[in-house]
């Protein structure tokens, strides 16, 4: 299976990042738009493992209570066009953390700094200037992600979720 930990936002939180998407479909970019019901943010990338009762175990031991997190800045890797969330301590507290209970359980996961960030476009066609509405929403779940191409479509299904308290 091929997984991941991600923070999975509430309607109106997907409502604010769809009116920039709009913004950018609206100036001519064109690319592969995240699909509304793929909106997530990416804690860990884990990849393909069938280790799903360690991943488990990791999340069990999160000790984080809920919190806020805030649409920020926006930017680009190379093609790829996002949209930044506000660098809290708890946030990068939180992604740190299950990060590195699993490297310390051996998983294979990308060692790169946390950059909170939430993939709009890839492979765009061209990078413009646009606006990120202001908007908050409480994390009060952390959830493993199970991602599948069906039909030509990434799909993503919870796996398993834990609440924060």
């Amino acid at each position: 299976m091929r997984l991941f930990i991600a923070i999975n936002f509430s309607p109106s939180f997907k409502k604010a990042i769809l009116s920039s998407a709009q913004q950018l479909r609206n100036c001519g970019v064109r690319g592969n738009f995240t699909r509304e019901e793929n909106l997530h943010l990416t804690l860990a990338f884990i990849g393909e493992s069938d280790r799903v009762n360690d991943i488990r175990g990791v999340l069990d031991s999160i000790d984080c209570a809920p919190f806020d997190i805030f649409l920020g800045n926006h930017g680009s890797f190379g093609n790829l066009l996002w949209i930044g969330l506000d660098k809290s301590d708890k946030l990068l507290n939180l992604a740190n953390g299950i990060r590195k209970k699993l490297l310390d359980l051996s998983f294979d996961i990308d060692t790169k700094p946390f950059k909170p960030h939430i993939t709009v476009v890839r492979e765009a066609s061209e990078y413009v200037d646009f606006d990120v509405p202001a908007c908050s929403m409480t994390v009060s779940r952390v959830s493993l992600m199970r991602s599948d191409r069906i039909n030509g479509k990434l799909v993503y299904k919870e796996v398993y979720v834990k609440t924060l308290i």
